[in-house]
C-alpha cells in the first residue's frame, strides 16, 4: 500500500481511542480550481471535524456550532445538511480572521469537551504539498496556525504528501527557520524493497505470475515505488508467466496510464521548464551545459531549476550534474515523441 492507504490504515487503529480527522487538501474545491484560500481550508478543515463528531457520536453539535458562529460574527448564508451532517455555507463578507480562530481552535475544544471518552485529538492533514498554491500567503498561514497549536494539549497533527526532500514547503514547515522548526518529527517512506514488492504481489494479486527475469524487469520498471507497483501490477496480463520481454512491451502500453498524475504535473509547467527536461532526456547535464544548449548564461536558469527541483522533476546528481528524477515521466516523454514525433509542449 502507498502513503495515503497506509495513514487511513493507522487512523482505523487508532480511531477507537482517538478523534481521528483526515484530510486531502487535493480534494479541496478552491484548490481544484486554481484558487486555494484559508476560507476553503478552514470549510474543509471544519467538515471534516464534524464528520468525525458525528461519527464517533460525540456531541451532536449543529445547534451549538451554529450559535457559536454566530457569536463570532462568521456569517452563515445557510448550514446544509450533508449525509447526516452540517456543512457551513459562507457568505462572501466572512470574516476570515474570525473563521480562522474558530476552527483552528475546534481540536482543543473537541477534546476538551470530551476528555472522558477519548483519550486525545488527531489531525492527518495528506497532501500538504498543495499549500503551496497559497503562494505569498503561505508563510504567514503556517506561523499563524502554529501560534494556535503550540498551546494545544492532547492534540497532535501530522503533514503528509508526495513531495521531494529538497521542496521549499518542507524546509518552510520542519527548516530551522521554519514555522513548526524544532518541533516537528520528520519521516521519509522509502520506496519498497524486492523482497516487499514480491511478498506484497504474492498476498494481492496471486494470479499474477513472473519469470524471475520478468520479475527483475517489473521491478526496474516502478523502482519500488507504491503507487507505481500497485498500478502497473493491476494492469498486467494474469494467469500468464510473464518474461522480461513480455513486461517490458506491457509497460510501455501501461505508460499513459502509469503517467496520469505527471502528465498533470507536466502540464503545469511553464514552455521554459518543460525545455529544460527535455534537454535531459538523453542524459545529465551541468547548469552550463544546459544554458548553452538555450544560448543563454547559467545564473539565468537558477528560478526555473530550483523549481524544478522543489518540484521533484529533477535531482542533482554528485557531480553536480541535473538529471530527471521521475523515471515515469522520462519514459512517457520519450514514448510520446517516438510515436507522434514531437514533444507534449504547452503552448504559451
Amino acid at each position: 500500500m502507498g502513503k495515503t492507504a497506509l495513514l487511513k490504515k493507522i487512523k482505523k487503529e487508532l480511531e477507537e481511542e482517538y478523534l481521528i480527522a483526515y484530510v486531502d487538501l487535493t480534494q479541496n474545491y478552491t484548490y481544484q480550481i486554481g484558487n486555494l484560500n484559508k476560507n476553503g481550508l478552514m470549510e474543509q478543515f471544519f467538515n471534516s471535524w464534524i464528520i468525525e463528531l458525528n461519527e464517533k457520536k460525540l456531541n451532536p453539535i449543529a445547534q451549538k456550532i451554529k450559535k457559536v458562529i454566530k457569536t463570532k460574527k462568521i456569517k452563515l448564508s445557510d448550514i446544509m445538511d450533508v449525509s447526516g451532517y452540517p456543512v457551513p455555507i459562507l457568505e462572501s463578507e466572512t470574516n476570515p480572521k474570525e473563521l480562522l480562530d474558530f476552527v483552528i481552535e475546534l481540536p482543543q475544544k473537541i477534546y476538551d469537551k470530551n476528555k472522558d471518552k477519548i483519550k486525545g485529538v488527531i489531525f492527518i492533514i495528506d497532501e500538504f504539498q498543495a499549500l503551496n498554491d497559497l503562494g505569498k500567503n503561505l508563510k504567514s498561514f503556517l506561523w499563524f496556525f502554529r501560534s494556535y497549536i503550540q498551546n494545544q494539549k492532547n492534540v497532535a497533527y501530522i503533514f503528509s504528501g508526495s513531495v521531494n526532500s529538497n521542496d521549499s514547503i518542507i524546509d518552510k514547515i520542519a527548516g530551522p527557520k521554519g514555522a513548526f522548526g524544532g518541533r516537528v518529527l520528520s519521516v521519509k517512506i522509502e520506496p519498497f524493497s524486492k523482497e516487499t514488492v514480491k511478498t506484497y504481489l504474492n498476498k494481492g494479486l496471486t494470479n499474477l505470475k513472473f519469470s524471475n527475469d520478468g520479475f527483475e524487469r517489473f521491478y526496474k520498471c516502478t523502482k519500488g515505488i507504491p503507487h507505481y507497483v500497485n498500478t502497473f501490477a493491476k494492469l498486467l496480463t494474469k494467469d500468464t508467466l510473464l518474461t522480461e520481454e513480455m513486461v517490458k512491451n506491457e509497460f510501455i502500453n501501461c505508460l499513459p496510464f502509469l503517467a496520469d498524475q505527471l502528465k498533470q504535473k507536466w502540464g503545469g509547467l511553464t514552455l521554459r521548464e518543460q525545455k529544460i527536461i527535455i534537454c535531459l532526456l538523453e542524459k545529465p547535464l551541468k547548469r552550463k551545459e544546459i544554458g548553452d544548449k538555450f544560448n543563454q548564461k547559467s545564473s539565468s536558469l537558477s528560478a526555473p531549476l530550483n523549481k524544478l527541483l522543489n518540484d521533484g522533476f529533477l535531482e542533482i546528481q554528485e557531480d553536480g550534474k541535473y538529471a530527471i528524477n521521475e523515471h515515469i515521466l522520462k519514459e512517457w516523454l520519450k514514448q510520446e515523441y517516438k510515436y507522434k514525433g514531437v514533444f507534449p509542449y504547452r503552448s504559451e
